[in-house]
């Protein structure tokens, strides 16, 4: 695990929404190719766009951004990118929380926000696993240009309760980072985030 930065976590770990400054991020390993997917976090944020989250491999990805204060989903299971986003007109960058959850079973995909506003997507393809053999990013990509999926700005505001197909992605982190295992630079990445 490298570790840029610090990282600061408070003591209670349970549900602390972590602050985001810019130029953080979180790489976390993971290898898993699944036919299901299951992302749920909360944030806030005064910015319109910006890097979220992303589960990356070779050619399958999963990718969370901000763009023009919509939040959109760019999924590839290697039969070619689709898109999903939030209803036109839904800002999500007024600083108030969000929540996001998306779920994907094969071909179904679904973004709902707020418990309110959901869109629905049928996947191309006939294989629906995605493959990910670069692991997860949260908040930004740091140097990972494995593959190319635009330029987009570090997030800059608060996460919560980030979890990613039953892994606490945010407690992984600090679990990681108070371990100690921080002397490999193939596990996680965690720049200058705090609680708040």
């Amino acid at each position: 695990m490298a570790i840029l930065g610090r990282m600061f976590f408070s003591k209670s770990a349970i549900s602390v929404p972590t602050s985001f400054y810019g130029s953080s991020y979180i790489a976390l390993p993971l290898q898993e190719a699944r036919s299901a997917t299951d992302l749920s976090f909360r944030f806030r944020t005064s910015r319109s766009d910006a890097l979220l989250f992303l589960a990356a491999g070779r050619t399958d990805y999963c990718l969370v951004v901000l763009q023009a204060a919509a939040l959109k989903v760019r999924i590839n299971l290697g039969a070619g990118e689709a898109e999903v986003a939030t209803p036109r007109g839904l800002r999500l960058d007024d600083l108030a929380w969000h929540d996001v959850r998306i779920h994907r079973k094969d071909a179904d995909f679904t973004l709902t926000v707020d418990g309110l506003h959901s869109s629905k997507l049928k996947l191309p393809g006939r294989f629906y696993e995605l493959n990910i053999h670069y692991g997860l990013f949260v908040g930004g990509l740091g140097d990972f240009r494995e593959i190319f999926l635009g330029l987009w700005d570090n997030f800059r505001g608060c996460l919560n309760d980030l979890h990613y197909n039953g892994v606490d992605v945010l407690a992984k982190a600090k679990e990681r980072e108070k371990s100690g295992s921080a002397s490999s630079a193939s596990t996680a990445v965690v720049q200058s985030i705090r609680n708040v």
